[in-house]
């Protein structure tokens, strides 16, 4: 008879948890030799850290560091910007206001807390931010190890080595899926995050081992701070009980006594957001921008196909993170329906993990613990219960990477040597399990280090990005912005129209991408007026000025400074101009009926106005004051 499959069975670490794990009743803290026993392990994660990221030290600003960091008004003025840090959207100190772009809003502060202290000791310096993110990965990893040194208990005579915290651990700091989190410094929320979130494991793991208060006071306090780094900690609200479930073996009862703490920090959490942002998770106005919601013109059906299929692709980048992007916003990810295959595939793949997890539940399998672990991680960033604001992101699995780790580790260390009895070991590992690991290791450490250097800045970053994600609106609209960055410092005339021009070519991508991208829009105006600098061509110039002003979210774009749209204000430049004079008549009756088509009364108002200041007698503008009553 064929012997039966043992994917779902009981394995030895899991269901004899409670026989090597501590009981759930109280006992005598022994005195811990963590620090001092692993101290080798300590340095293999710190010198790995130190190999993959060190060249991100000589990196500056990219992407949302502005935001958060370089040009947050709060953060640069130190400890004086703590108090309006903790008291407004995460947003308000880099636009100045409240702003209502991404549904929900954001309240994050703790990362940008860290920021303004490091300015308030350094100034704003990138290579600090660098520093910080790379130790706080480090206290992260370790952090880690001890909470899987909890669950997986050393076996006598296992080398610490050969053992699933150190293996998973180790999987973990070399993973490519990270390089944005830690060589992107605004990626700090997400170590903090995690940080703060495995922290409170621990704790909460060690009260129920051996009793304690003030191990309930900073579990709360951790888990508190983690949600201040970033709300996807509240996932631990699941993950936590559920490891005690496994590890501890204990009652519905007892993992939700074990929990209130997390709780009632999460109580204090909402009520402070709340009382910061004015509402939990909607103010009731729908994101109809494409680019903070790019599921806004979407069905319900394919809604959900689309995100499933990118579900599938954090499924795939886990075992295998090639290739790698920042950016996978409209329409890298395309727009799905249940009629493609990869949906399907996703869905059934869901499904059947989903089986898998549930039929482990009552025999504690660690296929159903790594299973879950992952799901409950996930469920806040898969756009399932809530819009993130993109299809999906790397750096959104960072903690929902430890499961694929772990799970791998379990494999390497407990089943591979119970398949493969003859195969013999090599320092305390079967050597099919230190091939299948060297495999993974080296593999993810070139990555990793061939990817860090994209993060030096905006024009690396983003030449990257357009050859990953070529069909992105925004990577082609952030590399043609990149590119005009350096036409602006760029002395020499023939490289200076040979980047403009380059330029253009991704800007237009981009608005051929998504018509309606203001930003990329507004940026293509800035462009074209600059091909007349080379090319003296007025007719060139005025009809794409034509062509863009159809596109009404041009107009919602408008100059911080001035309050103009940009066009507007190379209208006014071409005023002097003798062959402007004689063309630009045609050009605003043109557009005035252009408006006047999409009954758009008040833009054509607006332009004829414009007209009739320049031209106040112009017979070409006659049938236009008439047709709108002037």
């Amino acid at each position: 008879m064929a012997k039966k499959s043992q994917i779902n069975k009981p394995t030895k670490p899991i269901t004899k948890a409670a026989e090597v794990a501590p009981k759930l009743e109280k006992k005598p803290i022994p005195p811990s030799d963590f620090w001092t026993k692993y101290v080798i392990a300590f340095l293999v994660f710190a010198v790995l850290i130190a190999i993959l990221y060190g060249a991100s030290l000589k990196y500056g600003y990219v992407l949302d560091d502005s935001i958060v960091l370089s040009e947050n008004k709060y953060v640069k003025k130190g400890f004086g910007g703590i108090k309006d840090i903790l008291g407004t959207e995460s947003m308000q100190g880099y636009f100045g206001e409240k702003k209502e772009l991404l549904e929900g809003a954001r309240y994050r502060p703790l990362s940008i807390v860290t920021f303004a202290i490091e300015n308030q000791f350094f100034g704003n310096k990138p290579i600090v931010g660098h520093i910080g993110n790379l130790l706080f990965y480090l206290i992260a990893s370790i952090v880690l190890f001890r909470v899987l040194l909890q669950l997986f208990p050393p076996k006598e005579n296992q080398q610490w080595y050969a053992s699933i915290p150190f293996i998973a651990t180790l999987l973990f700091v070399l993973h490519p899926l990270h390089t944005e989190v830690v060589a992107n410094i605004k990626g700090r929320d997400e170590i903090l995050t995690m940080l703060g979130a495995f922290v409170a494991m621990y704790y909460v793991i060690k009260h129920a081992d051996y009793g304690g208060t003030k191990y309930r006071i900073i579990a709360g306090i951790s888990f508190f701070l983690a949600l201040l780094a970033k709300e996807n900690a509240i996932t631990f609200l699941a993950v936590i009980p559920v490891s005690l479930y496994f590890f501890r073996n204990a009652s519905f009862g007892k993992m939700f006594y074990e929990t209130i703490p997390l709780f009632v920090a999460t109580f204090f959490y909402i009520i402070i957001r709340y009382s910061v942002i004015g509402y939990l998770l909607s103010n009731g106005k729908p994101v109809l921008d494409i680019m903070n919601n790019p599921f806004a013109d979407m069905t319900l059906s394919g809604r959900l196909a689309t995100i499933f299929y990118t579900l599938l692709l954090y499924l795939k980048l886990m075992i295998f993170p090639h290739p790698l992007t920042h950016d996978y916003y409209p329409y890298q990810i395309p727009k799905m329906t249940w009629s493609d295959i990869a949906s399907i595939i996703s869905l059934l793949i869901y499904i059947a993990l989903g089986i898998i997890a549930l039929k482990g539940w009552k025999k504690k399998t660690m296929w159903s613990y790594a299973i879950l672990f992952y799901l409950f991680t996930l469920s806040i960033v898969s756009n399932l219960f809530v819009s993130v604001g993109t299809f999906m992101n790397e750096r959104f699995i960072f903690i929902s990477s430890v499961a694929f780790c772990l799970l791998l580790a379990w494999l390497l260390v407990e089943k591979i040597p119970e398949w493969m009895k003859s195969v013999p070991k090599v320092a305390g590992i079967s050597l099919v399990s230190l091939i299948i690991l060297s495999i993974f290791s080296l593999g993810f450490a070139v990555k990793t280090v061939t990817r860090v250097p994209v993060w030096k800045n905006a024009l690396t970053l983003n030449t990257a990005a357009v050859t990953v994600s070529p069909n992105s609106a925004r990577a082609n609209l952030f590399m043609g912005t990149a590119l005009f960055e350096e036409y602006k410092i760029e002395k020499n005339p023939d490289k200076q129209k040979e980047i403009v021009y380059r330029s253009g070519f991704y800007v237009k991508r981009a608005t051929e991408i998504l018509p309606t991208y203001g930003s990329a829009l507004h940026m293509y105006s800035g462009i074209i007026a600059e091909y007349y600098k080379y090319d003296n061509n007025l007719d060139s110039l005025l009809n794409g000025f034509e062509k863009l002003l159809q596109k009404r979210n041009l107009l919602t774009i408008i100059d911080k400074k001035t309050g103009a749209v940009y066009i507007d204000q190379y209208i006014d430049y071409l005023k002097g101009r003798p062959d402007a004079m004689q063309k630009m008549p045609g050009f605003f009756h043109r557009v005035i009926q252009n408006f006047v088509a999409q009954k758009d009364n008040t833009n054509a108002r607006k332009y004829l106005n414009m007209a009739v200041s320049i031209f106040p007698g112009d017979p070409t503008l006659a049938q236009d004051r008439i047709q709108l009553g002037q």
